[in-house]
């Protein structure tokens, strides 16, 4: 499993300078993704952040809002857990792995 990371799923949602390599890496990628339940607020989050702040379109933004909903419904492409204390202890154990994916793709994690 890889923990996939809010700041991944905005750059495959939205242009960034490594949209092309999220891409590239989640097409690509076989092994099951994992995240918290968080990973809906903060990607509804940033998409407005970046309406407000960095020029996304009310459409664009709209598109990838209907992109993240198709991530979600995409069946056993996503697993989203209960981000309960027992859990912060499982989700913990993905950090390196994630923090390597992130550097990788130039993108900095939401979480640390």
């Amino acid at each position: 499993m890889i923990y996939l990371d809010t700041s991944v799923v905005v750059a495959l949602l939205t242009p960034e300078e490594r949209s092309p390599q999220a891409l590239d890496w989640f097409e690509q990628c076989r092994e099951t993704l994992i995240s918290s339940d968080w990973l809906i607020t903060e990607t509804h989050s940033a998409l407005g952040i970046k309406q407000r702040h960095h020029g996304l379109s009310p459409q664009a933004r709209q598109a990838a809002g209907e992109q993240f909903e198709r991530l979600l419904q995409a069946g056993d492409a996503l697993h989203l857990v209960v981000a309960l204390h027992s859990r912060c202890t499982q989700l913990a154990s993905f950090d390196g792995r994630m923090q390597q994916a992130a550097a990788a793709l130039g993108l900095s994690p939401t979480l640390t």
